[in-house]
């Protein structure tokens, strides 16, 4: 439970930084069959770290719209389509 919670307070920035070094040792081609497997391994976890950052932090970019004296509701955050 420790490790959940220290997940959590390490930046996203941090964990993508991790994956790209991750890919590079990778590319580079000089590991043993067995490390790279235990490095991908290592790189999908982080990758699941940052899918589920990304999916709460997502949850969280939600626009509020204030409907009169301290009355609020939850609109979900929109991208637009023609900016990706």
């Amino acid at each position: 439970m420790e490790k959940k919670n220290n997940e959590k307070n390490v930046p996203f920035e941090n964990y993508l930084k991790k994956l790209e070094d991750i890919v590079t040792k990778l590319e580079e081609g000089d590991l043993s069959l067995d490390d790279s497997v235990k490095l991908y391994e290592k790189g999908m976890d982080i990758s699941k770290i940052c899918l589920e950052k990304l999916d709460n932090t997502k949850q969280k970019i939600e626009e509020l719209v204030i409907k009169g004296e301290d009355k609020y509701s939850i609109k979900p955050f929109k991208i637009n389509k023609e900016e990706n």
